[in-house]
């Protein structure tokens, strides 16, 4: 197993900031997780685990321990009944490459979340989701590592606390994703309720499968974020407020001006009877102006205001001051609260 020492931040992550870690371990494969553990208890130091590190800000003074860096591979496609195939993937396997293996052999379930970066091992611990879907809306199961019982062992899914953009997995680190089950269809129906969707169906493109259904959200996404390869960020970097009724009805009485000129604010009903979930891009855009919007040398994406940008020059300290200066200005706006998507790590 290679370790390597002092690796910063800034090219583990997609936001590109962030110190050094004090090591580095590449996990290949399961059996190499017991050996990583044993180091770190050798040297009395912390881990954690690293994926594609596309949803992750990195402090400026580092980590004090060792970042296990997830690279099981591996995606296999079994078929369990006439409409039902298993998909079982390593955690490092890219979860885009799954949604292309997937909506290729035209079965439906994560076909809306196509063009999420990052890798299979990520995505229950944030419960990732987009344009009406979630994540754990196919998965039938986790296997993961359990760092403090030193053993494999299977969670399914009603065991993994899901809700939006939360999982166990998110505060029991020592649950170590190795591999992930999902259970996909022959046959489903097309998910279009959000407005970037319903408004291609509008002007006659067809999305009656789950190759195209992903094509075009490749695409919507294409113009709404920016690459990856010329800039640092994370994506979305805030989640979208979950509100209760009254609050969204106190909202568009306050906004009304707002809402004549550029239309309601969105709401989508959530599992929790009375609570909707609003899309933070509409305040930010349409209620604060905030688009493009700096602070030193980070700044709200011209596109899409939901992503936070850092450029060649950024540190830690800037995306930081940046995120805070935004939920300020959102909370003595509307009084709501919001929440980072984006984990940071602890400096340990």
């Amino acid at each position: 197993m290679t370790v390597r020492e002092a690796v910063p931040f800034s090219s583990l992550t997609t936001l590109r900031v962030g110190g050094p870690a004090r090591y580095v371990m590449e996990i290949e494969d399961v059996a190499t997780i017991p050996e990583a553990l044993a180091f770190a208890r050798e040297r009395s130091l912390p881990f954690m685990v690293l994926g594609g590190g596309s949803n992750v800000l990195a402090p400026d003074a580092g980590y004090e321990g060792i970042v296990l860096r997830m690279r099981i591979p591996g995606i296999t496609f079994t078929k369990l009944d006439e409409d039902t195939v298993e998909v079982v993937a390593g955690a490092g396997a890219s979860w885009d490459e799954l949604v292309s293996e997937a909506v290729a052999q035209n079965l439906w379930g994560i076909e809306n979340l196509a063009g999420i970066p990052g890798t299979v091992g990520a995505a229950p611990v944030q419960n990732i989701g987009a344009y009406g879907v979630e994540f754990e809306s196919t998965l039938s199961e986790v296997t993961v590592y359990d760092a403090c019982a030193g053993e494999r062992t299977t969670i399914a899914h009603d065991t993994c606390g899901f809700s939006y953009r939360e999982s166990r997995f998110k505060h029991e680190p020592h649950l170590i994703i190795t591999n992930v089950s999902l259970r996909l269809k022959k046959r489903g129906a097309p998910q279009l309720r959000y407005s970037d969707l319903a408004g291609l169906t509008e002007t006659e493109e067809s999305l009656e499968t789950p190759s195209r259904i992903a094509s075009a959200i490749r695409s919507i996404r294409a113009r709404k974020f920016p690459d990856l390869a010329t800039h640092g960020t994370a994506g979305s970097f805030f989640k979208n407020p979950v509100i209760a009724e009254g609050a969204y009805r106190e909202l568009t009485e306050r906004f009304a001006d707002i809402i004549a000129e550029h239309g309601a604010i969105p709401r989508y009903p959530m599992q929790r009877v009375g609570d909707v979930k609003i899309p933070l891009a509409y305040i930010l855009d349409k209620v604060l102006g905030l688009r493009g919007y700096g602070n030193g040398h980070a700044r709200l994406f011209e596109n899409q205001p939901l992503v936070l940008v850092a450029d060649r020059d950024a540190h830690a300290s800037d995306v930081d001051a940046l995120a805070n200066d935004v939920a300020q200005k959102v909370f003595d706006a509307t009084g709501i609260t919001i929440e980072r998507e984006v984990r940071s790590i602890p400096i340990e």
